[in-house]
């Protein structure tokens, strides 16, 4: 049971996901980039801040104990921002549906990343698959 409810929780999460790349794109025509990132992390932040107080026992951050993962934590804003407002710049490059296919690289490449970080182990078919999913992908922008 705890299985499948993880399944339908991350396919809602996929689902939520993808919707945001087409909706970025349309806005993208009459918003520069750096404003949309600017709007949408607003937003996010506000609605996040609100949600911690009801889920999290009222934002729980301790300063003093956790300066390592508040620096992580920018790091992760800081590649979040380049990789959106590099997202939104190539879709005057691409259609939407091609530039969604590089997201399927998204689990080899962190599956690649987590090795390196969090020394997760990496079996051979991982790169199987990463050779499988480059070749698809090759052949779909193609």
């Amino acid at each position: 049971v705890n299985k499948i409810l993880g399944v339908i929780i991350v396919l809602i999460s996929t689902i939520f996901f993808s919707s945001t790349i087409p909706l970025v794109k349309k806005t993208s025509e009459k918003i520069p980039p750096l404003t949309i990132i600017a709007i949408t992390a607003f937003v996010v932040f506000v609605i996040t801040f609100i949600m911690s107080f009801f889920f999290e026992n009222s934002f729980g951050l301790k300063l003093g104990s956790q300066k390592n993962s508040l620096f992580l934590l920018v790091l992760v804003a800081i590649l979040n921002i380049i990789a959106f407002w590099l997202l939104i710049l190539g879709f005057k490059y691409m259609p939407v549906w091609q530039q969604s296919m590089f997201a399927l690289l998204n689990p080899i490449l962190a599956g690649i990343l987590a090795y390196f970080i969090l020394g997760e182990a990496i079996s051979p078919r991982l790169f199987a698959g990463l050779l499988i999913m480059g070749i698809g992908l090759f052949i779909a922008i193609r």
